[in-house]
C-alpha cells in the first residue's frame, strides 16, 4: 500500500492512496489544477482515481467533489445532496473498493456526518482528522495498524494567543473540534504496536501550529512514554507539498 498526503490545512484537503490496480481519493478540498498538478509529481494522472471517499460537508474537504462522476463518490448519509442509497457509507461497517477493504468510523466533528477510514489491503493505514476527540471504540479498532494518517492540527498555547474570537478558539478545542498535538501524540503512544511504521500529522493550523512544534511535541510525548519508534517516520503533512509513504517507490 502506498499514499500520498496531496494537501492537509484548512485551505485545502485531499489524500490519495494506492493499493496494487486501485486509487482512492480521500476528500476534494483543492482544485482540479493543483490535483492533477500534484498527482502528476508522483506519477499518476486523475485517471488513476477509481473512487472518491468524502469524510465530511465542510468546504476544505469536499469543494471540488463536483468534478467527479457521482457514480465514483461515496461517503456517510447528507454529507452530499441526492447521493444514491448504495453510496452512503454507515459507520462500523466494511466495503470492498478494487482491492481494497475500507472500513468506516464515525468520528465527532462539527459537520453533517464526519467520518475516517480504516484502508486494508495487503498492509493497514488508518485516515483519520476532524474530530474533537477519539472513542474509546475507535482506539480499539485502530490498534497497531502499519500507517496512521491522523490530525494534530493545534497547540494549545498558540491557539490561545491568536486573535482568533473565544468562541472560535472553544470550538476548535471541543469535543466537535479538533485533535491537539499532545492528543494526538498520547492517543498514538496507545494504540501503536510493533507492525507500524509511519505516522503523518495531519491537518496543522495554519495559525496555531507548525511543523516543527508538531513534531516536537510528538517527540517530547512519546519520550515521556517510553515509546521506541524511529523518529524519522513521524512525518508532518503540508498545504502546499505532497507527503508520500508506504510502499511508494520514489
Amino acid at each position: 500500500m502506498e499514499y500520498h498526503v496531496l494537501a492537509s490545512g484548512s485551505k485545502g484537503n485531499s489524500t490519495f492512496i494506492v493499493e496494487k490496480t486501485t486509487g482512492i481519493l480521500i476528500d476534494c478540498g483543492i482544485s482540479k489544477k493543483q490535483l492533477v498538478y500534484r498527482l502528476k509529481e508522483i506519477g499518476y494522472t486523475i485517471d488513476d482515481i477509481d473512487y472518491v471517499l468524502l469524510t465530511h460537508d465542510h468546504t476544505d474537504h469536499n469543494k471540488n467533489i463536483h468534478i467527479f462522476d457521482k457514480e465514483i463518490v461515496y461517503t456517510a448519509k447528507g454529507n452530499i445532496e441526492d447521493l444514491d442509497e448504495d453510496h452512503e457509507l454507515v459507520p462500523y461497517t466494511s466495503y470492498t473498493f478494487g482491492d481494497i477493504d475500507v472500513y468506516v468510523l464515525r468520528l465527532s466533528h462539527d459537520a453533517t456526518n464526519p467520518i475516517g477510514f480504516i484502508f486494508i489491503g495487503d498492509e493497514t493505514l488508518l485516515y483519520m482528522t476532524d474530530t474533537g476527540y477519539v472513542s474509546q471504540k475507535n482506539k480499539e479498532l485502530i490498534h497497531n495498524l502499519n500507517y496512521y494518517i491522523i490530525e494534530s492540527n493545534h497547540d494549545i498555547e498558540m491557539l490561545m494567543a491568536t486573535r482568533r474570537p473565544f468562541s472560535l478558539k472553544n470550538r476548535i478545542m471541543g469535543d466537535t473540534g479538533h485533535l491537539n498535538n499532545e492528543y494526538s501524540a498520547h492517543l498514538m503512544c496507545d494504540v501503536i504496536g510493533e507492525n507500524t511504521k509511519e505516522i503523518v500529522l495531519a491537518h496543522l493550523s495554519q495559525d496555531a501550529n507548525t511543523k516543527e512544534k508538531a513534531l516536537e511535541t510528538y517527540y517530547s510525548i512519546f519520550d515521556e512514554e517510553n515509546i521506541k519508534f524511529d523518529k524519522e517516520m513521524i512525518k508532518a503533512a503540508s498545504q502546499t507539498s505532497v507527503v508520500s509513504g508506504g510502499k511508494y517507490e520514489h
